[in-house]
């Protein structure tokens, strides 16, 4: 059993591991020792910033790089809204549209007016929260990119195909096409298909019955099945519902209402998939996914002959934030943990909420001290982060327990030793790392 409790000078990374590209943010503010305090806590989700105390300086640097936000204090003493307003202006003429956020130590609706008028982006008001704060800059920063919808049809009619398909691309989908439903397995693996348009009758078999053998496949069972028919029935539409589909257009279907049907069921679809697969509050993994593809990530270890981490992560002395500052204030802590670590790990590395104040990653082709170093540096992070609550502000803690494959061959094995290391961390005092 290893502790950790590293000082900045013994944190060091393998060349294999890589984290996240920083984003660099200009701070416009004047007060020194809110500018330091604010940028330990920015920094601490790995953005750059660069702090400015005038206008003119801001703009110049403007002229050599352009970051990816700008964050502006203002208060009455010594940046007023006057000074915001004349920066808008100015970023106006240069045809410069980058976002403009706005912290501010009076609230009210003529100045939430005049940041609205001026071009704001958003306005929080002083102290702020930093989770809430980070959460903005992440939407300027990195927006989430729109995912296509993809859709599989079968029809064994490639003319009538193909015409759903070109509708449905105009909008932005994308459309593979069968029709023989004897081809229908590959394409649909490879595809991994959002909706399934279907024909109620083709070759060889009838749609209910592909519906029924879609549904038996496990990849599958909650996929959206839209059936395509000439058929009146009401009988028989129904039936075909009652066997595993979504919803019955009859043909001809006006396009409009065809991408209609698709995009709101596609849209409840990923709404259902997402509560099945992420946490509600933090959105990283939830438990039971997070321990599926610990299985798999370890099989692939395996396969490949490579290391593989496991950390489990546990907030110091939860309770008692809960008990002192209230579940609301708890909840923000989660998520400010939670946002820190999709921040800060990279994206090959696996993230969940274990349980209640519990977390859990995964970190393929990394080896126990590799995977310490790197969490030992979001632990000092971490403690430095001011929370917000009515009764004040307070820092958190966190221990952290990591055991790694090859040393522990499967998922409960792993598991079991991240954990026993974790409790060995608490019993050592907390706030540290320990490696079994």
């Amino acid at each position: 059993m290893t502790n950790y409790l590293m000082s900045d000078d013994s944190f060091m990374v393998s060349s294999v591991y890589k984290p996240k590209l920083n984003y660099r943010i200009f701070l416009l503010i004047r007060d020194q020792q809110e500018a330091h305090e604010l940028t330990e806590q920015i920094n601490a989700f790995g953005y750059q910033v660069n702090q400015f105390a005038k206008v003119d300086d801001l703009l110049a640097a403007l002229r050599w790089s352009l970051p990816n936000a700008i964050l502006i204090f203002v208060d009455a003493k010594t940046l007023s809204f006057e000074d915001y307003e004349e920066l808008a202006q100015k970023l106006k003429k240069q045809s410069n549209h980058l976002p403009l956020v706005i912290i501010s130590t009076e609230d009210n609706f003529d100045l939430r007016l005049r940041v609205v008028r001026a071009g704001g982006s958003a306005f929080f008001t002083h102290p702020v929260d930093i989770s809430t704060l980070i959460g903005s800059l992440d939407e300027f920063a990195n927006p989430t990119p729109a995912v296509p919808n993809r859709i599989l049809i079968i029809d064994d009619v490639l003319s009538q195909a193909s015409f759903y398909a070109m509708h449905l691309e105009k909008v932005g989908m994308q459309t593979r096409i069968v029709t023989d439903p004897r081809q229908m397995i590959q394409p649909m693996i490879e595809f991994n298909p959002d909706l399934i348009l279907l024909d109620m009758y083709l070759p060889d078999c009838n749609g209910i019955e592909l519906a029924r053998m879609i549904r038996q496949m496990e990849n599958f069972v909650s996929v959206p099945i839209v059936f395509l028919s000439a058929e009146t029935d009401r009988e028989r539409q129904l039936a075909a519902l009652m066997m595993g589909a979504d919803d019955f257009l009859i043909k001809p279907v006006k396009p409009e209402h065809l991408i209609a049907s698709v995009t709101s069921r596609i849209e409840r679809y990923r709404k259902l998939r997402a509560l099945m697969i992420y946490d509600g509050l933090t959105n990283l993994l939830n438990h039971t996914t997070i321990k599926e593809r610990l299985v798999k990530e370890l099989l692939r270890s395996e396969r490949d002959k490579q290391p593989l981490s496991f950390a489990m992560i546990d907030l110091d002395h939860f309770k008692n934030v809960n008990d002192r500052y209230g579940h609301a204030a708890g909840d923000r802590v989660l998520k400010s943990l939670a946002r820190m670590l999709k921040q800060r790990l990279r994206r090959t590395d696996l993230i969940g909420r274990y349980g209640g104040e519990e977390f859990s990653i995964i970190f393929p082709n990394t080896t126990a001290a590799e995977a310490a170093s790197v969490v030992d540096k979001l632990r000092e992070s971490f403690a430095r982060l001011h929370h917000l609550s009515p009764d004040g502000v307070f820092t958190v803690t966190f221990s952290c327990g990591i055991a790694s494959f090859p040393q522990y061959k499967t998922a409960v094995a792993i598991s079991n030793a991240a954990d026993r290391a974790l409790y060995q961390a608490k019993e050592k005092g907390r706030n540290r790392i320990s490696i079994i």
